[in-house]
């Protein structure tokens, strides 16, 4: 009898962790048809919104950060978009994802004028809530791997932003980032399900004027 009660209760539990565990597969489902590798399949949006990775201590971007960066040049030199938003941490003065990025973009091509910072993207759920409410953007190709853009895809929908993602190089990362991906995107549905408020939010920001970014030179 209690090896009949214990099997019930794995059952039981298990019943109940199905939906749970079946999130990412859902998320993956609502993105199938809106992801990318070739410039050529994707409509023009009028943003690209590039979201922030890793930095080196030389302040030069990371491996993944620098992919994301030279598709951001490759939708804007195509004509894909017209603007970019980069989102990412600027949370502490030691760690300027914001200031890297730009200064990458801009050395390699990207007009100052187009770039519009997000200093407060603190992760993928606040740069799409903070893209809604603060930038107002209401639609933009999103920039960034893979096995990352069907979690940012999912949360734009649900901020209203008519989205489509964009990865040169689709399948590019490692078994780590994919298991965190897949409970980091169990999160991000909760989040959109409560509704979760970003951090900060602060004032409007009008993508119609000149670049918000704070000028910085990085030693």
């Amino acid at each position: 009898m209690k090896v009949f009660t214990k099997k019930r209760s794995f059952i039981i539990v298990g019943l109940c962790l199905l939906p749970l565990l079946s999130i990412p597969f859902y998320v993956k489902y609502k993105a199938r048809h809106k992801i990318f590798s070739n410039v050529e399949n994707l409509k023009n949006k009028e943003f690209a919104i590039v979201l922030g990775a890793a930095i080196k201590d030389n302040n030069e971007p990371g491996n993944y950060l620098k992919y994301r960066l030279d598709d951001a040049l490759t939708l804007y030199k195509s004509g894909k978009i017209k603007k970019i938003l980069i989102s990412g941490d600027n949370g502490r003065d030691a760690h300027d994802e914001i200031s890297v990025m730009n200064n990458y973009l801009v050395e390699n091509g990207a007009p100052q004028d187009i770039i519009f910072g997000d200093y407060a993207g603190f992760d993928t759920y606040s740069s799409m809530e903070r893209a809604d409410k603060v930038f107002e953007i209401k639609n933009a190709i999103i920039v960034s791997q893979g096995f990352h853009l069907q979690r940012a895809l999912y949360i734009a929908s649900k901020k209203g932003i008519d989205a489509t993602g964009y990865a040169k190089i689709l399948s590019l990362g490692n078994r780590k980032y994919f298991l965190r991906e897949y409970f980091a995107t169990i999160k991000s549905f909760f989040d959109c399900m409560m509704n979760r408020k970003a951090k900060y939010y602060g004032n409007k920001e009008n993508t119609d004027g000149k670049s918000n970014i704070k000028i910085e030179q990085l030693k």
